[in-house]
């Protein structure tokens, strides 16, 4: 995914985790309204399609020295890293897949949710749009019959189970801190996959990755990983706990452990104050999510009182007031460091 960086002031209400997860999938649907056309393993594709389906995929970012392809060329290539590459798929993509393979590989889109993974195996060269039949993928039955028979894989459960754990630790990371190095996770996941079917692939590590968090190239070149709730990649951070490459696993697992102690009763109180009176076109729960991740970024008070204002149909009583300051006085900060660019 691709975290998009405004250089115009932004409005604290327009920087809440609903809103950018709102642009996000209205600029997934627009481009994959756009990609049409054959598939990477489709009978009629031919090397005047080469083109194409590259600047399209994972790929194009990927390689090192650019030259001319070829269909036959990029169907070796995406064939015989399949096994490896559906191990370290994000879970999204993962699930979508496994559908895809059941329903003999069309899908229609149901979820608005599915169309960011939808959009990256696409990128992958393993799926096609078919925008002509709205929000539809289509995967070609070589590569469902492959993913159906690695389902059974014991060896595929043991990375997916590897993935799945450096996920959920890079979640409660990002949960942390707002932003940390993909240096570190890649470092993790060579470590942690040596001898398996996906070892010595830092590419599908880092591809991985870019298609489960959002990403930012720090001003040294650096690829980051941002927590999705974060407005301002730039205003953060340089240094702090997710960071630092020797703190232990378990280490991390009590830090996170001991903010949702903290957290969670400001969460519970928030909550049972607005759910009886929260707008139809929100929910209680994505409302105080908002409300705790524009605190984490330091958002002024007055302007969490303007998000709440809008979150409601009524005006907010002193005990949700009080709560609010409670949120904002006591929900642990994150960190700053200056960003430039976008990846």
């Amino acid at each position: 995914m691709r975290s998009e960086i405004n250089s115009r002031p932004v409005r604290w209400a327009d920087r809440t985790l609903t809103v950018l997860k709102a642009a996000r999938l209205e600029a997934c649907e627009k481009e994959l309204a756009g990609l049409g056309g054959c598939g990477l393993f489709d009978q009629e594709t031919t090397d005047m399609d080469a083109e194409r389906l590259f600047e399209q995929s994972w790929y194009a970012g990927e390689e090192k020295e650019a030259h001319l392809h070829t269909i036959e060329e990029m169907r070796v290539k995406v064939l015989s890293q399949f096994p490896a590459e559906m191990g370290l798929l994000s879970p999204e993509e993962y699930e979508l897949v496994v559908k895809a393979a059941l329903f003999g590989g069309e899908m229609p889109i149901f979820d608005g949710n599915d169309l960011i993974p939808a959009r990256s195996l696409i990128r992958r060269m393993w799926c096609r749009a078919r925008p002509e039949r709205g929000h539809w993928i289509a995967m070609p039955r070589q590569l469902c019959a492959a993913a159906l028979m690695m389902l059974a894989s014991e060896e595929l459960k043991s990375v997916r189970e590897i993935a799945s754990d450096i996920t959920e630790t890079v979640d409660n990371t990002l949960y942390l801190v707002g932003m940390m190095p993909a240096e570190i996770v890649i470092k993790d996941m060579a470590f942690r996959l040596q001898g398996s079917m996906a070892a010595d692939r830092p590419d599908l590590y880092s591809r991985m990755l870019k298609a489960s968090f959002e990403t930012v190239i720090s001003p040294e070149g650096q690829l980051m990983l941002v927590h999705a709730g974060l407005a301002e990649p730039r205003s953060l951070p340089g240094s702090g706990i997710g960071l630092n490459p020797g703190l232990s696993r378990e280490s991390m697992e009590d830090l996170y452990s001991s903010l949702m102690d903290l957290e969670d009763p400001l969460y519970d109180r928030m909550l049972s104050l607005i759910q009886d009176v929260i707008r139809p076109e929100t929910s209680a729960e994505d409302a105080v999510e908002d409300l705790i991740l524009l605190a984490k970024q330091g958002a002024p008070v007055e302007e969490m009182r303007q998000v709440l204002g809008e979150k409601i149909i009524c005006l907010p009583t002193k005990e949700m007031l009080s709560a609010l300051q409670a949120l904002h006085d006591r929900i642990p900060r994150w960190f700053s460091l200056k960003m430039e660019r976008v990846q």
